[in-house]
């Protein structure tokens, strides 16, 4: 690879990531799509901008553009420098310090994985996430869940054909001992998977109910922690569950509008919150 064009290419996103004013933001853009982004090493480039640079923002921007470019230049790659990319970024995902660029590089591997994965690549993928999720370590069990719940929205159907293993693996997670993270970004995995559980798989279904008890637990923490965001992605997955057809959480529906209620009417909380439990009552009511 020309470390010329790594150069250039690391003084355009830096340009870009400094620029205050729209004409100076359309430059940066045009000379990037026009110089760099039209040819396929532009993606192994961003993967060493991710890996190297000083400043976390760039290291973002770089994962975030690399993201952008994989559709377009996956194929285009040779088979070294594919696999290179595939070992390099999960080196770079379990030891990236910053959450928002650790959240980027998950997309990347999202990204790849929709291309690999129908066509039986990248195998080790689905066992490296297994065993992030069941590390001593908080933070790559972050990585691994985080990087799951991403997997969702590109190779669900993959996913799905590990249902059973999914759930014993999510159970554990959900009940993380340290990391409220892990539990929060578990449900929302779970709310994903809820998606496509037909209703005919009780075995699915049985499954599922068991870890809701433990899902308001969740819910439960975050409203103490007066952790507004995590409380509304929470709330988000059990309304989301309200409209699908296979009952998941009829069986906890009752205990569900009772702590819900028992939400909205306490005074101790912030009004945001409150107003997210009468939110659910109200889905819950339609």
């Amino acid at each position: 690879m020309d470390p010329q064009f790594v150069t250039g290419l690391q003084d355009l996103l830096q340009r870009l990531a400094s620029a205050t004013d729209t004409e100076s933001i359309k430059s940066a853009t045009n000379t990037l799509n026009q110089q760099y982004y039209s040819n396929p090493i532009c993606v192994p480039a961003l993967l060493a901008i991710a890996k190297d640079h000083q400043q976390w923002q760039i290291r973002q921007l770089a994962a975030v553009e690399m993201r952008k470019r994989i559709p377009a230049f996956w194929g285009e790659l040779g088979d070294e420098t594919q696999q290179q990319i595939r070992d390099t970024v999960l080196q770079m995902i379990l030891s990236e310090a910053k959450d928002l660029a650790r959240h980027s590089l998950a997309r990347v591997i999202s990204s790849i994985a929709e291309l690999d994965i129908p066509n039986q690549r990248w195998g080790e993928l689905i066992q490296f996430l297994y065993q992030c999720c069941q590390s001593t370590t908080a933070a790559h069990r972050e990585i691994g869940v985080y990087v799951l719940d991403s997997l969702f929205e590109t190779i669900a159907d993959t996913l799905t054909e590990h249902m059973q293993h999914l759930f014993e693996l999510f159970a554990g997670l959900i009940n993380d001992p340290e990391s409220i993270v892990v539990q929060v970004t578990t449900m929302e995995a779970l709310g994903k998977i809820a998606e496509f559980i037909e209703p005919e798989e009780r075995a699915a279904i049985q499954a599922f109910q068991a870890l809701v008890p433990a899902m308001v637990g969740v819910l439960q923490k975050c409203l103490e922690k007066q952790d507004e965001d995590s409380a509304s992605r929470c709330f988000e997955v059990f309304s989301s569950m309200l409209l699908l057809e296979t009952p998941l959480i009829n069986r906890h529906f009752g205990e569900l509008v009772e702590f819900s209620t028992n939400v909205a009417s306490n005074e101790d909380l912030e009004d945001d919150l409150r107003n997210l439990a009468l939110n659910f009552l109200l889905c819950a009511a339609t």
